[in-house]
């Protein structure tokens, strides 16, 4: 006689939910270092790259220290750096949007599966449109 051991629904969507949110940290590394403490960063060094692109002369250097020692490191202007900043936060904004936009799509059918087939169905996402924007 044969027993056929069956999955715990509950263990199963926890778990899926589980891989779910690590893939979603794994596409957003792809554009911004997770270290703790980091996000404080990147927001200092955008707002220093919103000033200098709003008024690039009259702001003085000491006022955007990151960008300034970013800067004077590459061999290139505030402005030039400002730029850079400016143009990878943007492209994390859109890389962003997709990878929210897929993960409020996983929970989706997640939340509609029945069956641990079906939640484990939920966790086989498709990330080659992220991975190719992020390397853009």
């Amino acid at each position: 006689m044969r027993f056929e051991v069956l999955a715990d629904p509950i263990l199963e969507r926890i778990q899926a939910q589980a891989d779910i949110d690590q893939q979603v940290s794994q596409a957003r590394a792809l554009f911004i270092t997770l270290t703790p403490g980091q996000e404080a960063v990147y927001a200092i060094k955008l707002a220093e790259a919103q000033r200098i692109a709003a008024d690039y002369h009259n702001v003085p250097e000491g006022e955007t220290p990151h960008i300034a020692a970013e800067a004077t490191e590459d061999g290139v202007s505030r402005f030039e750096k400002a730029a850079e900043i400016l143009t990878r936060d943007q492209h994390w904004k859109v890389g962003s949007q997709m990878i929210e936009a897929i993960r409020r799509s996983a929970n989706a059918a997640l939340a509609a599966a029945k069956t641990a087939p079906e939640i484990r169905a939920a966790t086989v996402i498709d990330w080659r449109a992220v991975r190719v924007f992020a390397q853009a």
